[in-house]
């Protein structure tokens, strides 16, 4: 007897999981369906995209009178240091160079492309000491290093330090 009740109650669970999702479809409208209108032949589905919100937008069309002084964008150097040559430029042109060069390239992407910059190169003939994560200094050879300096604010984006021959 336990066998045949057994039997029944297990064809009943199965007829009853059968026929709910046959119910449930139908009842329910599919939610996440493609709209038709982009199966048409030829359509694109596209995604609109924003504009970046910079942190340091477009300046390029200021003059160099209302920006800051090239001489005030480094500030006093120490005296085994030489300035080589300090230019403005725009922030992707600073990035192109230091991509031709060979250098990691790390974009800053708080800094609009067109930005204007000073980039300023020196020269430490003597080597320049670095510190380390340890907190004790490293002594380097001969270096050439180049710092980027937003041309409008003063905030400096970058310093490279490469070791020259």
């Amino acid at each position: 007897m336990k066998k045949v009740l057994s039997a029944i109650a297990l064809v009943a669970c199965l007829g009853l999981g059968l026929a709910y999702p046959a119910t449930a479809n139908q009842q329910e409208p599919k939610q996440n369906q493609r709209p038709p209108e982009l199966d048409k032949p030829g359509e694109v589905e596209t995604k609109s995209k924003s504009a970046p919100n910079y942190l340091y937008p477009d300046n390029s069309s200021k003059t160099e009178a209302q920006l800051i002084k090239k001489e005030n964008a480094i500030g006093k150097l120490k005296k085994d240091l030489r300035l080589k040559q300090i230019k403005l430029a725009k922030y992707s042109e600073y990035l192109e160079n230091k991509k031709q060069r060979g250098g990691d390239i790390i974009e800053n992407l708080q800094v609009h492309p067109k930005r204007l910059v000073w980039i300023a190169e020196i020269d430490a003939p003597l080597g320049i000491n670095m510190p380390r994560k340890n907190g004790q200094y490293f002594k380097s050879k001969k270096s050439s290093i180049t710092i980027v300096v937003d041309a409008e604010t003063g905030q400096r984006f970058d310093t490279d330090i490469v070791e020259t021959a």
